[in-house]
């Protein structure tokens, strides 16, 4: 029993060796950071973080800061410090009298800044006086980056500081569709229905695809390569063409304005607005065809690739396929049975059941083919 508490014991002196280790490690690499100021009390910025109320006596971890002291009616004093491990450092501040401000701070450095009610736009870091005393708003765009919005009401005499640390719009896609509840395919991938915001979309080229019942599909192309966000709004048309593939090879594979998709001999893709549409139609050992074909506002758009030897002399062509409705051999078969069905209507008029007639009609069938 003694034993079993005697190792608790070394267990916990262990500890907390760790623990006070750990702490003046922490410590070691921080600086304190003295701050008054000649009138009275005044809040104390570091950087963009609000770290307290003059006087103060506060741990910074050490490096190069900007430091803000901030007072209704006086101006803002603002100086570079610098943080030394295990040093004191000590800023009085002399403050004098001002009319007030508005300052923004944003990272990243260099966002545009934008006010209601003003013409004018400033780069950010900026610092605004004599505005007029009401409620402005205000939005901040940078490349690369979601553009903010927000509001302030400056006071005669007031310092107000506005801080932000812009999100990056890398990875992020929005999509929106009229009508909503669309199904969204991503490279040909379902990620989710309308109005949809994703996070994590790797940077480069994608296709969009937009797809809802009693709707003709639509294809979009974004790229988000300079790390901009993905943005996609499309209205869906009720009204589109089938399109459709047929290659014969089961290796094929084909590309809609860039989504991919197969392998397989054929594809319907189903109905689609009316445009133009990039197709890329590959088989291993094949020459590949790279054309953009025309889809009309109603019907289909029925295509036949022929795929060639890349080691012979001829191209692979792909050429508008005549719908099976379309074709001659339909026209004949459809005349045929129209034909017999009259013949047959005759036949039965002339006799009571089936039998064949004494004499033969006189005059031509006529038959109207579609």
């Amino acid at each position: 029993m003694a034993s079993h508490a005697f190792k608790q014991l070394i267990t916990l002196t262990a500890l907390l060796l760790l623990v006070f280790t750990g702490q003046a490690k922490a410590e070691e690499a921080s600086g304190v950071l003295k701050v008054t100021t000649d009138k009275g009390e005044a809040t104390v910025y570091v950087g963009l973080e609000k770290v307290g109320v003059a006087p103060l006596t506060k741990y910074v971890d050490q490096g190069t800061y900007t430091i803000r002291v901030l007072k209704d009616g006086y101006e803002p004093f603002v100086r570079k410090i610098h943080i030394r491990p295990n040093q004191a450092t000590t800023v009085s501040a002399r403050l004098f009298e001002g009319k007030g401000s508005v300052e923004f701070l944003v990272e990243p450095s260099g966002a545009t800044l934008t006010i209601s009610g003003t013409k004018d736009t400033w780069t950010t870091p900026v610092r605004l006086k004599d505005l007029k005393e009401r409620s402005y708003n205000y939005t901040l765009t940078a490349d690369g980056h979601e553009t903010e919005k927000g509001s302030f009401k400056f006071v005669k005499g007031g310092n107000l500081l506005i801080t932000s640390k812009m999100l990056s719009s890398e990875g992020l896609l929005s999509v929106l569709s009229r009508p909503s509840g669309a199904t969204v395919l991503l490279d040909g991938e379902p990620v989710g229905l309308t109005p949809l915001a994703l996070e994590g979309v790797a940077s480069g080229e994608h296709t969009i695809q937009l797809k809802k019942k009693g709707h003709a599909s639509v294809f979009r192309r974004i790229d988000t390569s300079d790390g901009s966000k993905g943005e996609v709004e499309a209205r869906l048309p009720k009204s589109g063409a089938t399109l459709g593939l047929r290659t014969g090879n089961v290796d094929s594979t084909l590309k809609v304005q860039g989504m991919g998709l197969g392998p397989a001999p054929s594809y319907r893709i189903g109905k689609v607005e009316r445009g133009r549409y990039h197709m890329v139609v590959s088989a291993p050992g094949m020459k590949t065809i790279d054309q953009t074909v025309e889809v009309p506002l109603k019907g289909s758009a029925h295509y036949r690739a022929k795929l060639r030897p890349k080691d012979g002399a001829a191209p692979s062509v792909l050429t508008e396929a005549t719908p099976f409705y379309k074709h001659w051999l339909f026209y004949t078969t459809v005349g045929s049975v129209v034909a017999a069905s009259a013949a047959a209507a005759v036949l039965s008029s002339s006799g009571g059941g089936g039998a064949a007639p004494n004499t033969s009609p006189s005059g031509n069938i006529l038959v109207s083919l579609p």
